[in-house]
């Protein structure tokens, strides 16, 4: 079985990862356990930095047998070896919960100029496959996995792509190797388990080369998605702000296809989970083509996109602040909610000083007020010069720039109940 070694040498060289360090995913398994040996092989003949990892999760009652096993593989090939345990909460989608959590771990593990290496082969390619097809994914969900990609910041590379799982456990057969069984894979409530065991040998029998045939309509998918990316980049950018917000000039002129792949873009570009086909047309009708006097918004996971004066914005799910009122005292420094920092006041003769990020207000002490507060909702009108008039204080936002959402998060100042301005935007001179 040299060919294997063959292939992991070539798919190195081809991705050029040669002056790489390679953190190796063991699971115990037949499919890592040969991966991990292929490289045991390879750092004889090339000198690479290689280790091992394993994660339990804990979900198994042999999970403490099988990392033992693992640990002292490692010891018998001189492989150094790390394990990583991980509390699952036991999620609707356990298998998703437990591959978050395993990539997390490993993040906090990966050293500079190290690689993640798994053991991903042919048959999981075309499970990949399969399941995009059955969530109706369009061209980039079909192109199944890359050999190198980066999944919460860790860079995964995968070199066994084209290797069947047959090949690979001829391959630990060959060797003599000892490899643990994971009981969850016989479990058919498992999307991939059911493809594995009851869907493809059915397809296979029928069809000899069906693996091999889906893996050519990924890679295919792959090459249109990556044309697709080129063709439609430089226009992107054209829309990209230096904020991460995305324009909307002209973008009514392009067709329907052509803003559906421009906002994926988008999103990726701010490494977000792409949105459904529902939602993406969700955005479109309500949020992009809104009427222009409207704040629209749409939810997408734990964000929100909303448009303000002609763009769209990427925002976290903000705490709602209308209710607070916080206390501050001349020379102290109080935490705001939601994550918005801190905000200081300082005497300074007869006016406090109020900073808060990189902005001040300094506002002239009345000589019997009460108390003074931060707080994040007002509607009444201000006046925000010495010479002008009173006007609602939602145009004095829309005139400042100020997105309807941020309005509500900027530490406004009050004396006793009265709204002396917003610090680093203006002064309410008519409470002076």
């Amino acid at each position: 079985m040299n060919h294997l070694l063959d292939v992991l040498i070539q798919q190195i060289a081809e991705n050029a990862l040669q002056n790489k360090a390679f953190l190796i995913g063991f699971s115990g398994g037949v499919d890592s356990t040969a991966l991990l040996h292929l490289f045991a092989q390879l750092r004889q003949s090339k000198n690479i930095p290689v280790r091992a990892i394993h994660i339990h999760h804990g979900l198994s009652k042999n999970a403490d047998d099988w990392l033992q096993h693992c640990e002292q593989i490692c010891s018998e090939w001189q492989i150094p070896f790390i394990s990583q345990k991980v509390l699952l909460n036991g999620t609707c989608n356990i298998e998703a919960e437990a591959r978050a959590a395993r990539y997390q771990a490993i993040q906090q593990v990966l050293q500079p100029n190290e690689v993640l290496v798994t053991a991903h082969h042919l048959d999981d390619q075309c499970e990949t496959f399969l399941l995009a097809l059955k969530r109706g994914s369009g061209v980039k969900g079909l192109a199944a996995m890359p050999v190198q990609t980066t999944l919460f910041s860790v860079p995964i590379f995968r070199p066994l792509l084209t290797v069947s799982r047959t090949a690979l456990a001829q391959y630990i057969t060959e060797h003599q190797l000892i490899t643990i069984f994971d009981e969850s894979n016989d479990d058919t409530r498992y999307e991939r388990n059911f493809l594995r065991k009851q869907v493809l040998p059915v397809l296979k029998q029928r069809w000899q080369h069906f693996d091999q045939a889906v893996a050519r309509s990924a890679q295919l998918c792959a090459e249109q998605e990556q044309l697709l990316q080129e063709l439609l980049t430089p226009i992107f950018l054209t829309h990209l702000a230096a904020d991460g917000s995305f324009t909307l000039d002209h973008f009514s002129s392009y067709s329907i296809s052509k803003q559906r792949q421009l906002l994926r873009l988008w999103l990726a570009h701010l490494q977000q989970p792409m949105p459904s086909q529902t939602q993406l047309e969700v955005l479109l009708n309500e949020v992009v083509n809104a009427e222009a006097d409207r704040q629209p918004e749409l939810q997408l996971n734990a964000r929100v996109v909303r448009r303000f004066q002609h763009k769209l914005y990427l925002t976290p799910l903000y705490q709602n602040l209308r209710d607070y009122i916080l206390p501050i005292q001349l020379d102290e420094v109080i935490e705001l909610p939601d994550h918005l920092g801190e905000v200081s006041c300082q005497q300074a003769q007869q006016f406090a000083v109020f900073a808060w990020q990189q902005h001040q207000l300094s506002i002239k002490l009345p000589e019997n007020y009460q108390q003074l507060t931060i707080r994040f909702h007002y509607s009444k009108s201000v006046q925000i010069s010495a010479h002008s008039t009173k006007t609602e204080i939602k145009k004095v936002w829309q005139k400042l720039n100020v997105p309807a959402w941020q309005r509500t998060r900027i530490p406004l100042v009050f004396i006793d109940e009265h709204c002396c301005g917003a610090i680093g935007y203006f002064i309410n001179y008519a409470e002076f």
